[in-house]
């Protein structure tokens, strides 16, 4: 090829690629200005009109201009590669803003972003068992409509190119890539004199904004995503101080030695009697209400109503842990969970257990070692078929209830009269709300079970109509539970956002909406009332052994308390954590929460897992990370491990000084934690490596193979440190 065919050739690049950007800023404008997330850009900005609209064109324009410049400078390197990467970068830009758009309204998270990668590589498998047909055929509808948009513009750069490069007389490229750069820059000059108020109105309103998605201006947000090994090594260190009481916890929890004793219920009742314990998925705090759910409305009139009620986390996993061992969901990863306290000190007590619900997927998200069949006496799930699997879960805990389930017992188990208490877990308000009674539609306008439009701003309410429709079925599924001879106890596994806190899922945020539900206890003799202090999960199963006159001998083992008859300004003055499912994070919920002027709770990491223990920030009630800074929060935090731990977190000691105790630990599991922590030091003072050379010879096999292995990693890169240093 000629010198001159060559520079032709490189010229019609070079147009295509300034047109095919041009394309792409007007399509991300299109998506920032049209797609229905959230109010139009002129009523989120306060500036003019025009202005406002063409701020979000400027941004559009830095966007595309940044990727076209860095693919100009690097196309006459090797022109047919680089324009074939620089193709690829500059059409993916509009895709990456739809995403981001998304997923900003799914979780509350940017696309771009380490909680993405999380989910992508976590929990993306589980969670795509919850994405109905309806969601995917909508989902490929808009792949489809995207790609033959981008075909267009493709094919129209294409096309225009050739005539743009064959040309003499028209615009050359740097004097077009300049226009496109001054028209960003003068498009930008409102918003520049108004920086602060436009910064601040970005940031409440993130998805009408390029430059958010691309993390060139940040966004309201929780505050830091603890994910991994995020947390400093001193603060995972500071967690390890507490083991010592975790441990002689864990045993007693794990002890077979744990006694109960009846004795006559002090509340009025005239003996034990048959429990029932109703789990209703995605259950708001409102729900219990007479428009929404009249039968349990009416039922909570004659109980105990825990109205600041949470669930042990915002998602199934950690809100069903919490509610079956009176723990909070920090022991979620520990040894009992595969031991539950409410199936070990029930069956102690006499009782037989059953377990029924219209869905499968405890394993999925780690619930098999809590909820499966060898807890249980009777024990039955299927994969959901709404209505059907509902209704069949309440007819087989009536019937087991009621003992008439000999086709439900297990092999060679004989109905007996033993006292009874069954888990009946209904899925039928679980989102995207697939059932509702076509008699109980009677919220409309009613979104359809697509989530990708459906969980756009302008369509909130539908969506909400939607999910209320489905309590009114499901209110009248599980009326035949609500009964008056039993103990009942229905509550949610957790709440559910219609963007409320800016999502529109559970298990995303620590906000009041995802995290708290309501709370029902009925008992025969039950004196009435509203509880408003707050309570949580892990208060039930206390509260349920002392209304049936169960009294567990020996140290406590719940962080939760019997609410039926304690005073209420303990209630009001203790402080407990509801746990988060996408990171580490949890909600520390105190005397503070709900008050005016007061932080909802603060951020905190105290993982007995991994062994994390920070604090983080304060969040509003939307979990949203409050801009003013609350020094207070690390002193609660400090009360609540006191409370929780009898352990004070250490304050004074030097980072050194807390490993080597931590490496020189009696416990196995802090030595290995210690070293799994040293792992991740770029370069450990000598004294810590002396104490890793020790463990090289400890008496735990697998503490000392990690020991080895760390001290000849530490070897080798005092090597190549010594021999860089060396040459130079």
């Amino acid at each position: 090829m000629s010198v001159d065919s060559k520079k032709q050739e490189l010229k019609n690049s070079q147009c295509f690629l300034v047109l095919l950007a041009l394309i792409s800023a007007c399509e991300i404008f299109c998506l920032a200005v049209f797609y229905p997330s959230g109010r139009p850009v002129d009523e989120v900005i306060s500036l003019p009109f025009a202005s406002s609209y063409g701020w979000v064109l400027s941004q559009s324009l830095g966007v595309a201009i940044t990727t076209l410049l860095v693919s100009l400078t690097i196309l006459p390197l090797a022109p047919k590669f680089f324009v074939k990467v620089s193709t690829i970068a500059i059409m993916t830009l509009p895709w990456l803003y739809l995403c981001d758009v998304l997923a900003f309204t799914w979780i509350g998270e940017r696309f771009l972003s380490a909680t993405m990668a999380h989910i992508a590589k976590s929990l993306l498998p589980a969670l795509s068992l919850h994405v109905s047909a309806y969601a995917v055929l909508q989902a490929v509808m808009v792949v489809i409509g995207g790609l033959l948009l981008s075909g267009a513009g493709f094919g129209l750069s294409v096309r225009f190119a050739w005539r743009w490069g064959k040309s003499d007389d028209s615009i050359s490229v740097r004097s077009a890539v300049v226009v496109m750069v001054v028209l960003g820059l003068v498009l930008a000059v409102m918003p520049g004199i108004n920086w602060a108020t436009i910064h601040e109105e970005m940031r409440n309103t993130s998805s009408r904004h390029p430059f958010c998605a691309f993390h060139v201006v940040g966004f309201r947000g929780v505050g830091d995503v603890v994910l991994g090994d995020a947390i400093p090594p001193r603060d995972r260190l500071r967690a390890l101080e507490s083991y010592e009481a975790i441990y002689r916890r864990e045993q007693n929890m794990l002890s077979d030695g744990l006694e109960t004793s009846l004795k006559p219920p002090s509340n009025g009742m005239r003996g034990p009697t048959d429990v029932i314990l109703v789990v209703v998925e995605c259950l708001r705090p409102e729900s219990i209400s007479p428009e929404l759910m009249p039968n349990l409305h009416s039922f909570s009139k004659k109980s105990l109503l825990l109205k600041r009620h949470f669930s042990g986390g915002n998602s199934t996993c950690l809100g069903m842990f919490s509610l079956l061992n009176g723990l909070e969901s920090i022991w979620f990863r520990r040894g009992v969970k595969d031991a539950p306290l409410y199936n070990r000190l029930m069956h102690q007590s006499g009782y037989e257990l059953a377990f029924y619900g219209g869905q499968t997927d405890w394993r999925v998200y780690e619930m098999d070692g809590f909820i499966n069949e060898k807890h249980y006496d009777s024990f039955h799930i299927e994969d959901p078929e709404l209505p059907r699997t509902d209704l069949a879960a309440v007819s087989r805990t009536l019937s087991f209830i009621n003992r008439t389930d000999q086709d439900e017992a297990k092999p060679g188990h004989e109905v007996s009269d033993s006292l009874r208490s069954a888990v009946c877990y209904l899925y039928g308000t679980h989102s995207s709300f697939r059932y509702s009674d076509p008699a109980y539609r009677v919220f409309t306008p009613e979104a359809d079970e697509g989530l990708l439009i459906a969980n756009a701003p302008d369509l909130k309410q539908h969506f909400y109509n939607r999910y209320k429709n489905s309590l009114r079925s499901m209110d009248d599924i599980l009326a035949p539970l609500l009964r008056e001879d039993c103990v009942v106890i229905i509550t949610g596994d957790h709440g559910e956002p219609f963007l409320d806190d800016g999502t529109a899922s559970h298990g995303t945020r620590l906000s009041r909406y995802q995290n708290m539900t309501p709370a029902v206890i009925y008992y025969p003799g039950v004196d009435p009332r509203v509880i408003d202090a707050p309570t949580f999960h892990g208060d039930l199963l206390p509260t349920l052994l002392a209304i049936l006159g169960i009294e567990l001998k020996g140290e406590l083992l719940f962080d939760g308390l019997n609410v039926s008859q304690i005073d209420l300004s303990k209630l009001r003055e203790r402080s407990f954590v509801s746990g988060n499912f996408i990171d580490a994070s949890s909600l520390l919920v105190g005397p503070w929460s709900g008050e005016d002027g007061q932080p909802f709770g603060y951020r905190i990491v105290h993982d007995i897992h991994r062994w994390q223990a920070a604090y983080l920030n304060p969040v509003d009630e939307l979990g949203y990370e409050m801009v003013e800074p609350d020094k207070r929060g690390f002193t609660y935090y400090q009360d609540w491990v006191q409370q929780r731990f009898r352990v004070a977190l250490s304050d004074q000691i030097a980072e050194e000084d807390l490993m080597r105790k931590c490496l020189e630990s009696s416990y196995a599991e802090v030595r290995m934690a210690a070293l799994s922590i040293i792992a991740t030091m770029t370069e450990p003072r000598l004294e810590l490596l002396e104490c890793v050379d020790q463990l090289a010879r400890d008496r735990d096999p697998e503490i000392r193979d990690r020991a080895k292995e760390l001290a000849i990693q530490f070897a080798r890169d005092r090597s190549w440190r010594s021999l860089f240093k060396g040459d130079n």
